[in-house]
């Protein structure tokens, strides 16, 4: 792996690593509240968690030196993963869509432990807040495609988390759970068409 790649190797690790834990956290507290909001964004994170892999192999495939084979270099893999980032984040919005919908034709269920599902959405904003600001950082430095890409999918889900916090907040507030599923619809419509400009 040439020394260019390095940045680009760590950038995309980095992503994995993160992905991992709040895919994980978001989908623990999701079953345990019961809000779709959360559950959206737990799908959401295990999309980003499978393209932040997808971006890894792609970095590290560019990395390699020109063979017989590509005697002009690995560099397409990365527009190639870009690709299938995209179709990834449309699918986890279409899936998020069709739960948010069936919730919400049911009038949708109690959010138990809402503070909680509140307080894992902030932290989630707030940690691929950082996340973003690295990935740039790397993609001013080496133009890479795949981590722009990934930073593309984090920059949305920065928005989608604060969204579905300040959603559960209104339904603390409010009482009216159908916002819960009315959140997710904006999640899920937020993340396709972030996957479709991908």
């Amino acid at each position: 792996m040439t020394s260019d790649a390095r940045p680009n190797r760590r950038a995309a690790l980095l992503s994995v690593a993160s992905n991992t834990l709040l895919t994980a956290g978001k989908l623990a507290v999701g079953l345990l509240t019961g809000s779709v909001a959360v559950l959206s964004e737990a799908a959401h994170s295990a999309s980003d968690l499978i393209a932040s892999g997808i971006a890894f192999v792609a970095v590290r495939a560019s990395g390699r030196p020109p063979d017989r084979d590509h005697p002009y270099g690995h560099e397409k893999a990365e527009n190639l993963a870009a690709a299938v980032e995209g179709l990834l984040v449309v699918a986890a919005g279409g899936a998020v869509a069709v739960e948010a919908a069936r919730r919400l034709a049911s009038g949708g269920a109690e959010v138990q432990h809402i503070r909680l599902a509140v307080a894992v959405m902030a932290i989630s904003a707030i940690v691929n807040l950082a996340v973003v600001a690295r990935l740039h950082a790397v993609v001013r430095r080496t133009g890479s495609p795949a981590i722009e890409g990934d930073a593309a999918h984090l920059s949305a889900d920065v928005w989608t988390s604060a969204g579905a916090a300040a959603g559960l907040s209104l339904v603390a507030i409010t009482g009216w759970t159908p916002l819960d599923a009315l959140v997710a619809l904006g999640v899920s419509a937020y993340v396709t068409a972030m996957g479709v400009r991908l």
